[in-house]
């Protein structure tokens, strides 16, 4: 069930991530799609105004050469009238007329680009000219007038367009220098070049709708302009190119509007857009569908394989931990078919295959039809690897099981030749201490006793000295022994606990009756707080390893506390627990060493001027005897190395509360 759960999981995660990878290349298809629209569209775009563009600059320079050639064929025509009028000095009005009247009537006629025609005196004074009106006005001050008097024979210049004073139209004048072959000036002659005239060039070229000409002079006015240049001027989008006729100072700029350019771009750009749109979402939607059909049919494949995958799974996970589990597995049948091992039991049974396991072990084992259902320990003694190898002791642990309806033996075997070795070594070892120690060590501490009891008065100080000495270490090595011989009680679970219902006031009151000689020396005293009238209650432990507990916190108090101090017992009493607690005034315990206090054989926590001498073992002692008697145990401190004020440690024993009278039992842990 779990391996086709894990598979279900697997397939749908597969399924999810498959219709997110669905998806997303799906919607990256649509978002290349719209770029590619866009990048097709705005490329017709550059095409379209690039081409426009090359229009208008083809347009503008086709305009460029009929505005210079026609000014070139009106330059030449002129030129012959200068020829024959600039031989000879001007004279008056009359006989300017009488000479050649008729000539600058004709030569007016003949030049249709010059719209007028004056002739000035080296003084600026008007001659002649087509509008009588300004016969005998001085125009010495016109730009035009000035520039034409520094020109060479057979030059002209463009001066600043003005507007007509009688027909209020848009004139740029022209003027040439009168001199003859000498190159002495008489005068200059002054036409103007009408918006007729620019109108006309226009028409002589193919003029687009939209399209809007202006010719700039060189001072930035403007000599023509289209009709419906000013308008569009205010339109936004205007496509534009310019040429310049050095020459003559001119500058065409030659503008179209950008929607009419645009309009038949955007007709075809809706269409494509449209037409390509619809075959491209067309395409998506069978795709779409025809996912919805794979998917379907992957469904129904996933389904057949699903089954055949578990099983398979189930086969390759089960023979991974049976080849790899820690401890030897050996499974067999009685008909001799059926041998199974895996690489921890070939070790154990120095056997190259199944077959030579199973028969290793099974000589070693009662007949398989004299098995049990419930599991049947073995003890076998195998020999090691190699020669001199040491021999092996192997636990092997047999069940008689059901498979297809036929007995098979399965057998779980352990290598339990190091444990029996420590265990040997380790019983050896409590045996020596408590045979070589324990007893001398009691028999040297008794007659230590009695020496100090009747002779010490015969002995010198020096005497006494030593055997007081004696007597302290003598009783130091007793503790360590005994120690040891607990802590290896409790570790082999073989610690006896003999519970009954024991008085809280008893138990502080014999705590306090056995302990407090021990602080007599070092002036420190023992005192119950609060007084035992206030603790009535009673708990199931065990009397003598509780004032053993009390013993081992009341001595470690006692060891720490200064000269003329007192370290206080008592019990706090709630609704369902009893905690003890002993405290004393110390120099408390550095927070480097508070988490290792109840280590065996913990290292010094102190500085070497506080830390005082002791085995290492009574507070680990400590823990477990209350820990298997179902307490707690705490403490709290404050250190005077860390620079705590009120330095002192106080040490907590919390015990179950009984308030139901209990027979007394013996338990072994």
């Amino acid at each position: 069930m779990m391996v086709a759960q894990r598979d279900n999981d697997k397939t749908t995660g597969s399924d999810t991530r498959s219709s997110s990878l669905f998806w997303s290349m799906l919607a990256v298809v649509v978002m290349c799609f719209l770029t590619g629209l866009v990048v097709l569209a705005w490329s017709d775009y550059r095409r379209t105004m690039d081409s426009e563009k090359q229009q208008i600059d083809h347009f503008a320079e086709l305009f460029e050469e009929a505005v210079e050639g026609s000014l070139s064929i009106a330059n030449l025509r002129m030129a012959q009238f200068i020829d024959i009028v600039g031989t000879e000095p001007l004279g008056t009005a009359a006989a300017l007329e009488a000479r050649h009247g008729r000539l600058m009537n004709e030569t007016l006629e003949n030049i249709p680009q010059l719209g007028s025609l004056v002739i000035i005196d080296v003084d600026g004074e008007v001659k002649w000219a087509t509008a009588p009106a300004l016969i005998g006005q001085n125009l010495s001050d016109r730009s035009y007038f000035q520039k034409a008097r520094e020109l060479e024979k057979g030059a002209y210049t463009v001066g600043i367009p003005i507007s007509s004073r009688a027909t209020g139209r848009r004139l740029t004048p022209v003027a040439w220098p009168l001199r003859n072959e000498a190159g002495i000036l008489y005068g200059v002659v002054a036409a103007s070049l009408g918006e007729e005239y620019f109108f006309d060039l226009l028409t002589l070229n193919d003029v687009e709708p939209g399209m809007h000409v202006e010719i700039i002079t060189s001072n930035g006015e403007a000599a023509f302009i289209s009709e419906t240049l000013e308008a569009a001027k205010k339109e936004a989008g205007m496509i534009s190119a310019s040429r310049s006729i050095s020459a003559l100072g001119l500058n065409i700029n030659v503008m179209r509007e950008a929607s009419s350019v645009l309009r038949d771009y955007w007709l075809r750009t809706a269409v494509f857009g449209g037409i390509a749109s619809a075959l491209f979402f067309a395409i998506i939607f069978a795709a779409i569908r025809a996912r919805r059909q794979s998917l379907r049919l992957a469904k129904a494949l996933r389904s057949a394989e699903r089954d055949r995958r578990i099983v398979a799974l189930a086969k390759r996970e089960f023979d991974t931990i049976f080849e790899n589990v820690g401890d030897g597995i050996v499974i067999y049948d009685g008909a001799d078919e059926f041998h199974r091992s895996n690489r921890r039991a070939r070790e154990l049974l120095n056997a190259q295959d199944d077959v030579a396991a199973v028969a290793a072990l099974r000589s070693r084992l009662p007949a398989l039809r004299n098995l049990s259902s419930d599991f049947t320990q073995n003890v076998l003694e195998l020999p090691g690897e190699g020669e001199g190898a040491m021999a092996q002791t192997v636990q092997c642990r047999v069940m008689k099981l059901k498979l297809h309806g036929a007995d098979i033996a399965y057998c779980v075997l352990q290598d339990i030749s190091e444990e029996q070795r420590l265990a040997s070594t380790r019983s050896t070892f409590v045996t020596s201490v408590n045979h070589e120690l324990r007893t001398p060590l009691t028999s040297l501490s008794g007659a230590l006793d009695v020496i100090q009891d009747r002779f010490a008065d015969a002995l010198p100080p020096a005497g006494q000295k030593l055997i007081a000495m004696a007597s302290r270490n003598a009783e130091r090595l007793l503790v360590l022994v005994n120690d040891i011989l607990t802590l290896q009680a409790i570790d082999q679970q073989q610690l006896r606990l003999s519970t009954e219902q024991v008085s809280v006031r008893e138990a502080l009151s014999e705590a306090a009756e056995t302990n407090s000689a021990y602080g007599l020396n070092r002036g420190v005293s023992l005192a119950i707080e609060p007084p035992l009238s206030e603790t009535d209650a009673h708990i199931q432990v065990d009397r003598t390893r509780l004032q053993q507990v009390f013993s081992n916190l009341i001595s470690n108090a006692m060891k720490y506390s200064p000269a003329g101090g007192t370290v206080s017992i008592g019990a706090q009493v709630t609704a369902d627990h009893v905690t003890f607690h002993v405290s004393d005034t110390g120099p408390g315990i550095p927070k480097a060493g508070r988490d290792k206090v109840f280590d065996r054989f913990a290292t010094d926590v102190h500085s070497s001027s506080i830390q005082a001498t002791g085995t290492g073992l009574g507070l680990a002692i400590t823990r477990e005897l209350v820990s298997r008697q179902s307490g707690k145990i705490s403490l709290e401190t404050r250190s005077l190395e860390d620079g705590e004020a009120n330095p002192g440690t106080t040490f907590y024993i919390s015990f179950p509360k009984q308030d139901v009278p209990q027979m007394a039992g013996e338990l072994t842990q």
